[in-house]
């Protein structure tokens, strides 16, 4: 068992605890305000992760207050970033504003949702 001592794995149990009450919470996604289809898998750009409004990278902690439910694909825009450039980034991918946008977006389309 080599993961035990890789400190990305260092979490594990916390992080699947903090998925599972973040996702009861059943909402959309934090990032681009869309809503989450639950039933996708990894690694579909649209499944859902958790994402720590400030990174663990930067000091966050994995708690429920510093997360929210997001998708793969917004999540990965956002990287180590602040939650409100993301919002900013990934809103002009989506919307096709702006041409110096630092990400591309997914191929596959986003379906849209109405509820």
């Amino acid at each position: 068992m080599a993961h035990k001592h890789n400190p990305r794995y260092a979490n594990g149990h916390r992080r699947r605890l903090m998925r599972a009450r973040v996702k009861a919470a059943n909402t959309c996604c934090y990032i681009c305000g869309r809503p989450i289809d639950y039933t996708l898998k990894p690694p579909h750009p649209w499944s859902y992760v958790v994402d720590e409004t400030i990174p663990l990278a930067r000091g966050g902690t994995l708690t429920y207050a510093n997360s929210g439910a997001a998708h793969r694909w917004c999540n990965q825009v956002k990287g180590t970033h602040t939650l409100q450039w993301a919002r900013r980034e990934v809103s002009n991918i989506l919307n096709g504003n702006g041409t110096n946008t630092q990400t591309k977006p997914t191929a596959i389309p986003f379906q849209r949702l109405d509820l």
